[in-house]
């Protein structure tokens, strides 16, 4: 659902000044966190040592600010794969 999310606000993201990106982005954020079952934006945790045992990677939510620069990196990609096909 992200990316037919992401892909429907392409065209008004790449016409958007800065402070309209940051909403678009917010919105998106929002409607996936309004799903149902509620999606998520994760961070994945690095690999650390435990006492010479390691440990496991493991994903933990990410924060506002983090998932906003997460949705607009993705919006800005697929706003250059969509000029590239062009």
């Amino acid at each position: 659902r992200f990316r037919s999310i992401v892909e429907s606000r392409i065209d008004e993201y790449s016409i958007a000044h800065v402070k309209k990106k940051r909403l678009i982005a917010i919105e998106i954020i929002e409607m996936i966190e309004s799903l149902d079952p509620p999606g998520r934006f994760l961070i994945e945790c690095p690999k650390g040592n435990n006492g010479g045992k390691n440990v496991v990677d493991y994903w933990v939510p990410a924060d506002r600010e983090k998932a906003v620069s997460k949705v607009c990196h993705r919006l800005r990609e697929k706003r250059r794969e969509t000029r590239s096909i062009a």
